[in-house]
């Protein structure tokens, strides 16, 4: 590894370091597609708030200046992931400019989903057998919960029912545990042939 980067100054170095962990943090789970260019490009992006903080804040010394540079650039980070980058898609479709939000994939966008609640999944596996967890609201609490969607395919759910191809309809009653806990199935993508998602009504921003 090249040492170069610690030969910059102390300004940069940190504008870098926060600009790389603030798109570490708008972009977590969302990473896998992008490319070297987008990383180095974000990045700097970010940087632009460090130094401006830094620029403001430095007459108080460099470890202040650090420390406010640092977390300031990782509010902007969580501030795009959670709201502004919904207010520019929400702009872009009513524009009519664009209807894509550039996730890899529909399920990329499901398994980023904060906004409207999961309140039913069901997973058919290859062989038509459905398994179900018919009110992911009794496990929003649990490790893990109330689900969750593998960027690859996998789910991992509550398993509450599970419905034979002939039918038959099955209700676990052991997917609660008073002493060890919640149940937690893992179905690999392998097995999986469709995912059903119910969602309540949005939480709160647009």
């Amino acid at each position: 590894m090249s040492t170069d980067i610690l030969n910059l100054p102390i300004a940069v170095q940190v504008a870098l370091a926060s600009g790389y962990a603030a798109y570490m943090l708008a972009f977590i789970g969302q990473r896998s597609h992008h490319k070297t260019v987008d990383v180095a490009f974000v990045t700097l992006m970010f940087s632009m708030i460090a130094t401006a903080i830094w620029t403001n804040t430095a007459q108080h010394g460099l470890v202040s200046a650090g420390v406010a540079s640092f977390l300031g650039t990782s509010v902007g980070g969580l501030v795009w992931r959670k709201w502004l980058s919904k207010v520019l898609q929400w702009l872009l479709r009513a524009a009519n400019i664009t209807w894509s939000n550039d996730d890899p994939s529909a399920l990329a966008t499901l398994s980023a989903n904060t906004s409207y609640p999961v309140s039913q999944i069901g997973v058919q596996l290859d062989d038509g057998t459905w398994l179900e967890c018919v009110e992911t609201s009794r496990f929003n609490d649990a490790p893990y919960g109330p689900c969750i969607l593998g960027m690859d395919g996998d789910v991992g759910l509550y398993l509450t029912h599970i419905e034979k191809p002939d039918g038959t309809r099955k209700e676990m009653e052991t997917v609660h545990d008073s002493e060890c806990g919640h149940r937690l199935t893992y179905v690999p993508a392998s097995r999986i042939r469709r995912i059903t998602l119910r969602h309540l009504p949005k939480i709160s921003h647009p």
